[in-house]
């Protein structure tokens, strides 16, 4: 069985429309669905955001499932130059600042129609929203992009000896600023749409790229991912 392991759905909406699903279910803030895609078992599942839900929820699904590869897919930021909106990176490493720690990841994979790039991903337990800030963790990490739970998902694999393929596509260059969408979310790690309505209320001159992230850039970058992971999971 493959699992896919995404933060929130609207990561993945696409791609799990195309599940033939058998099974479904929750424990605590894990949401899963089972089925058939492209003629293989195929596990869609979503943790929540942050390391410390993507570890959880991780183990959890190790545990009930047992599935022989995890891929850790979703929406990345951009820390790299050059990189624009729906470019693939297919993770060779990923880095923990906090812990001042590095790992490999599973990264080997077969012959792919569609571009893709290979290179480092940092995890921050934070959103990284400022221009500034994504060029100076380029410069001190050399990761290409950086998101909140591959290292949580990487922690919880690598103690059931399970390989980790981690999947970004960009949904925001190094150039944008964007809200601080931390506080868009309530305390169980929920998208909660009243805190960010006060969020940009709060910041009027992020609104409009807000806007085009929400409208435009996350559904393009979605809509790529979602045609990366049907060829992976169809060459796996």
């Amino acid at each position: 069985m493959i699992a896919i392991i995404c933060a929130n759905w609207f990561e993945l909406e696409d791609s799990r429309g195309y599940l033939k699903i058998s099974d479904q279910g929750a424990w605590n803030e894990v949401e899963y669905y089972k089925g058939d895609l492209l003629g293989k078992p195929v596990l869609f599942a979503r943790t929540g955001v942050g390391i410390r839900r993507a570890r959880n929820g991780t183990n959890y699904l190790i545990q009930k499932f047992r599935p022989e590869l995890i891929i850790s897919a979703g929406l990345g930021g951009a820390l790299g130059d050059g990189l624009r909106v729906g470019d693939i990176i297919v993770a060779q490493w990923v880095l923990s600042l906090k812990r001042n720690d590095k790992k490999g990841l599973f990264c080997h994979i077969n012959r792919m129609s569609m571009d893709y790039m290979k290179g480092g991903l940092l995890t921050e337990n934070r959103f990284i929203h400022d221009p500034d800030e994504k060029r100076r963790l380029y410069r001190q990490t050399g990761a290409l992009s950086v998101d909140m739970e591959t290292w949580g998902v990487v922690e919880a694999a690598e103690v059931h000896g399970c390989p980790v393929i981690s999947v970004r596509s960009i949904s925001d260059d190094n150039r944008v600023a964007l809200p601080d969408m931390r506080l868009f979310y309530s305390g169980s790690g929920e998208l909660s749409k009243l805190n960010a309505f006060r969020a940009l209320i709060s910041n009027p001159r992020l609104i409009y790229p807000f806007l085009r992230l929400a409208l435009f850039d996350i559904r393009k970058s979605r809509a790529i991912l979602t045609r990366f992971l049907r060829e992976l999971i169809r060459n796996c």
